[in-house]
């Protein structure tokens, strides 16, 4: 029944029961991989709560979760809001989580509301080795043959592990995102990061989305005896990894002084054969960079490269860099931010603006519609982890601002 009124005890039992299902135990927190038994559990609770109280829903070939009110047709153009139900390993209750359940309680807050709720199939990019998949193949950035070469832990592909949650690669390229029915797209979720909270703000707008760039480094040397290998002898591609890290560090450092929110972060290393008498032969390591702006990706991508060269070629190893994820900055809809902005003065809320150092979904469907973000804060700026938490009241201040702007 709906009740025209939105319910912070309702998003907080959503917010639990999708908890719920979980792939771990709650004292290691969250998890829920793309196409997991708890991900499809998360999104059937969705689905089932949102049929419950009059509405319909579809999966298009992607893997992505439609829903509208029986009362709007399919071809009828609508504002569009969602985020993901997928989570890091041990990750936390709101991420992504916080942005279903909201247009989620709009469905039961208004009657027949001019809204369609979209849940994200693999966002987080932790079970397939690449983010926002469900998004970028709806809007035409991934095709089959990116979706068959992406896989799980257990060896099977998007495709094949996506099939029996309605992953078509026979209409990928047929069902594809219609921009004339939608309005405009609207994402909340979690800051993760500081400033809201510190601020003791319940809500923000995005201005922009970072842009990103991640990389795999491989450095080759020459593997050897560690006790009877000179110094002078050796080629250690471990010791060269670490020289490299600390260089991208400083890296970092210095762009964020060109650009605040720039930064550059080395998150993961494997070492061949990683024993405890062997210099090692070979090591690889990631890095993930992002900037709001796009002129400093391509300058910090020239500089990355040449610090990387420079200590190969000193220490006589081959050193390869392989750009594996390339996410321009997203500047967000400044209509659609004006129209936030109206929307909380009118309940007598002003929304400030931030930038959002991490991509999200909406950072891909500005490509194709008008699209805005809503921040709530994020306690401590916690994120990604079994602390990671958010106000329910905030959540519920963001979908009275939607309801607000969308009426």
């Amino acid at each position: 029944m709906k009740s025209n009124t939105v319910r912070p005890d309702r998003i907080e039992r959503d917010i639990e029961c999708i908890a719920a299902c979980n792939d771990s135990t709650p004292d290691l927190g969250y998890s829920r991989p793309t196409f997991s038994n708890a991900w499809a559990a998360a999104r059937d609770y969705v689905i089932e709560e949102a049929l419950s109280v009059g509405a319909k829903s579809r999966i298009d070939a992607a893997g992505n979760v439609h829903i509208r009110p029986d009362g709007r047709t399919w071809d009828e153009p609508l504002w569009l809001s969602g985020s993901h139900l997928d989570s890091v390993p041990s990750g936390g209750k709101f991420d992504g989580v916080s942005g279903v359940v909201m247009p989620l309680e709009l469905f039961r807050a208004l009657p027949d509301p001019p809204l369609e709720l979209v849940i994200f199939a693999e966002e987080e990019g932790t079970t397939f080795g690449m983010g926002l998949l469900g998004s970028r193949a709806w809007v035409g950035r991934v095709g089959c043959d990116d979706l068959a070469r992406l896989t799980n832990r257990h060896g099977e592909s998007y495709l094949e592990a996506g099939a029996r949650y309605g992953v078509d690669a026979e209409r990928l390229e047929t069902d594809r995102i219609d921009a004339s029915r939608y309005r405009g797209f609207l994402e909340l979720h979690p800051e993760q990061g500081l400033r809201l909270w510190n601020e003791n703000r319940a809500v923000a707008a995005v201005g922009t989305i970072n842009g990103r760039r991640q990389y795999r480094i491989d450095v080759e040397g020459r593997g050897n005896h560690a006790g009877s290998t000179r110094m002078a002898d050796r080629r250690d591609p471990l010791a060269a990894a670490a020289s490299m890290i600390g260089r991208i560090e400083s890296t970092g450092f210095d762009l964020s002084e060109e650009c605040d929110y720039t930064v550059m972060t080395v998150g993961r290393i494997n070492v061949e054969p990683n024993a405890v008498n062997v210099i090692a032969s070979r090591v690889a390591f990631s890095v993930d960079f992002r900037s709001p702006e796009g002129e400093l990706l391509e300058d910090g991508e020239n500089r990355l490269r040449l610090l990387l060269e420079q200590i190969s070629s000193d220490r006589g190893l081959r050193t390869n860099i392989v750009r594996e994820d390339d996410q321009p900055p997203a500047p967000l809809d400044a209509d659609m931010v004006r129209r936030l902005a109206d929307a909380a003065e009118s309940l007598g809320i002003r929304l400030p603006t931030v930038p959002s150092g991490a991509l999200h979904d909406a950072a891909v469907v500005a490509s194709c519609l008008p699209a805005a973000m809503l921040f709530v804060p994020s306690r401590d700026g916690i994120s990604h982890h079994p602390d990671e938490f958010s106000r329910i009241g905030d959540i519920a201040t963001a979908a009275r601002i939607t309801a607000a702007m969308i009426s």
